[in-house]
């Protein structure tokens, strides 16, 4: 027996990759999705100057999109399932070879750090929480309505991913997508999740579950459904 979620809604949302930019272009990339892989950086616009320098590439694909966003003073949850592994192989690589890591690099790699960093910014007293889950944006949606069902009334909620250095991979099979993407969400709307354990843990072959989530949650389909970890998550669109 299925069993819905309450209503909720995308008020606004916003995303970046190296490959895919503006709303525009990520309402095309959802039509006919590609790589998210390139070169590019993003410019974290609106972001004092001394806080945007103690980002790396995770932090700034987290919070380009995010500043995007108009101001808020809503819970805001952040999901990223490894996180700044860039900056995690420096602090190890830097204590193999000197003994010692620097205060500030090793306060900035904890898990909380990027969205901590935009509350400082923002000078904002918003509840946070920082999730690494396999689960990603469904964890964040769950975590949501939670949330609502405690009487909040808007929700925002940054997702990112960047792809894994090679000196990962030698041990691990890891999604190699880079991406961020922030929305704005609210009870009621058109709207519903469900989920139920599953024996089926088939991946989707072609797209990281959070781009295929995301996909799903910017365009005109009406259902979504996607096993992860022996889990079937399910989303429906009322028309």
């Amino acid at each position: 027996m299925e069993n819905w979620s309450a209503p909720f809604e995308i008020t606004n949302w916003h995303a970046w990759s190296p490959a895919v930019q503006t709303r525009e272009a990520w309402l095309e990339w959802a039509k006919k999705p590609y790589s998210t892989n390139g070169e590019g950086s993003p410019v974290v616009e609106g972001m004092q100057a001394i806080n945007r320098r103690r980002l790396k590439q995770l932090g700034k694909m987290a919070l380009d999109p995010t500043y995007r966003l108009p101001p808020t003073d809503s819970p805001i949850i952040f999901s990223n399932q490894y996180g700044d592994l860039t900056r995690s192989y420096e602090l190890l690589k830097e204590l193999t070879e000197t003994g010692a890591v620097s205060p500030q690099s090793f306060g900035l790699s904890v898990h909380n750090a990027i969205p901590g960093l935009y509350t400082i910014d923002k000078k904002l007293h918003s509840n946070v929480t920082a999730l690494a889950s396999t689960d990603g944006v469904m964890s964040a949606l769950i975590e949501a309505l939670g949330l609502f069902a405690q009487g909040e009334s808007s929700v925002r909620i940054i997702v990112v991913e960047n792809a894994v250095q090679q000196e990962y991979k030698n041990y691990c099979d890891f999604v190699d997508e880079s991406y961020g993407f922030a929305m704005d969400i609210t009870p009621g709307g058109n709207l519903q999740l469900a989920f139920s354990a599953s024996a089926n843990n088939q991946a989707n072959p072609t797209l990281p579950s959070n781009l295929n989530i995301f996909r799903f949650l910017i365009g005109g389909d009406t259902t979504f459904s996607e096993v992860i970890n022996n889990t079937l998550w399910q989303m429906r669109r009322a028309s």
